[in-house]
């Protein structure tokens, strides 16, 4: 079941180096040193969570490198992703990380510091042909410790066939803002009848947030902590409230409701509001949803100035190098064929998100579905408009999203105004993160 909660879990100032090049070097204590040749017998095991889609796709590349190279081995342990962290954690106390772990942003950086994870910087991956500013989302003190599986952007899905019931033509998103979105999904409310909204109550959560904080030349989070003061958020739970006022997103009752349903039942799929906030890579879910051919739209900026919008490349999931793996090297060469083959490219599609690698996903987007291409296209549209990415989030920011949804909630019901509700947030959710 996809909900607002689980679409929000599936969340560095600088590019890093264009190409990880291999050399020799021992990466964490008790690893081999990461050199391997194409003939001595490897056994790797590889885990990840995910869905039937995602299991059957990379059980496939795992086939296909297998014939490429008979003498490796390589075990999937596929997961889910309310079990995945908690049998992972278990692994690593008694010394039995798969090789190859599947890894979320926002637990790479306390991984990293507790030495879990390999230095991918010292093994045979290529990362040249990866988009902007991708290899940096998994750099954490200078060790490229997670790489990106699939890229994705926020954006807003926008149902034409229910503009085009309300008279109202489809916005120019590279123009407009926060004040012209709230009365344009106002407008959409009134002239779609009851039940009926312009934008979804989704729209107001941490990766919202973190645009937001961009935008105001902040930051959601930093390597040690946040990068904002409780007047910053309160500015966005102020909008918020605005938005509520002005009937542009549904009532607080509503909202709750809709947070916790499954996607083909929500608000936006079953044709009662206008847009909705999704990641790029969703598209295609959202559209099968509603039934209808979608609009995928940038968020809107405090300036009306496109690059204003400071939208980022995110990295739905990454791949990393377990750092007791005796096998690091063989696990790199896996994992630069998982990157950059053409094959294996044509196998995940963007299950997991568009490739990393350019070349990649030119090769592949024939192939890709009808709402995936416009997530490609979209992905290219926005290339030159790009915030650097954000850091990974510093350890004990996993409680964050949570903590968030409930002064959202608490500030939209009128329980606490916009002013309580961040400064709490920001009180609790501060107490949370690790030095």
């Amino acid at each position: 079941m996809t909900t607002r909660r689980n679409f929000l879990a599936g969340a560095a100032g600088t590019a890093a180096a264009a190409t990880l090049a291999a050399c020799s070097g021992n990466s964490g204590t008790g690893a081999a040193t990461p050199t391997a040749d194409d003939t001595s017998p490897v056994t790797l095991r590889f885990t990840w969570w995910g869905n039937d889609v995602r299991n059957k796709n990379t059980a496939q590349v795992i086939a296909d490198y297998m014939k490429l190279h008979p003498n490796v081995t390589i075990t999937g342990e596929p997961g889910v992703w309310a079990s995945y962290w908690d049998k992972l954690s278990t692994q690593v106390a008694g010394n039995n990380a798969p090789d190859i772990i599947q890894m979320d942003e926002q637990y790479i950086r306390d991984y990293t510091r507790k030495g879990i994870l390999a230095d991918l910087s010292k093994l045979p991956i290529d990362t040249s042909k990866f988009a902007k500013g991708l290899v940096a989302t998994g750099t954490v003190t200078g060790k490229v410790t997670a790489l990106c599986a699939g890229v994705n952007a926020l954006s807003i899905v926008a149902n034409p066939a229910l503009f085009t019931k309300a008279g109202v033509s489809l916005p120019d998103d590279k123009t407009w803002t926060w004040d012209t979105l709230q009365t344009l999904a106002a407008d959409l409310t009134t002239k779609l009848g009851a039940g009926h909204y312009g934008m979804s109550g989704g729209l107001f959560g941490d990766s919202v947030a973190r645009a937001w904080m961009f935008q105001k030349g902040k930051s959601l989070f930093t390597d040690t902590g946040f990068g904002w003061e409780p007047a910053d958020m309160q500015s966005f739970f102020e909008l918020m409230v605005k938005y509520q006022s002005a009937k542009a997103i549904p009532s607080a009752a509503e909202n709750a409701q809709d947070f916790s349903t499954a996607l083909a039942q929500q608000m936006f799929g079953t044709g009662k509001v206008a847009m909705v906030l999704t990641w790029s890579n969703q598209i295609a879910a959202q559209q099968a949803a509603v039934g209808q051919d979608c609009k995928i739209l940038r968020l809107p900026s405090q300036t009306g100035v496109t690059k204003d919008s400071d939208l980022w490349y995110k990295s739905g999931q990454f791949q990393s190098v377990s750092a007791k793996s005796k096998n690091q090297a063989a696990a790199a060469k896996f994992l630069d064929y998982y990157f950059n083959n053409m094959d294996a490219g044509k196998v995940m599609l963007a299950e997991r998100g568009l490739p990393p690698n350019t070349d990649v996903l030119a090769s592949i987007k024939s192939s890709l579905g009808n709402a995936d291409q416009k997530a490609a296209t979209y992905m290219s549209d926005i290339a030159g408009e790009l915030h650097d990415p954000p850091v990974p989030p510093p350890p004990g920011a996993s409680t964050f999203q949570a903590i968030m949804e409930r002064y959202v909630e608490n500030v939209q019901f009128g329980k606490m105004t916009p002013a309580d509700g961040a400064q709490k947030l920001y009180d609790e959710a501060k107490a949370q993160i690790k030095s």
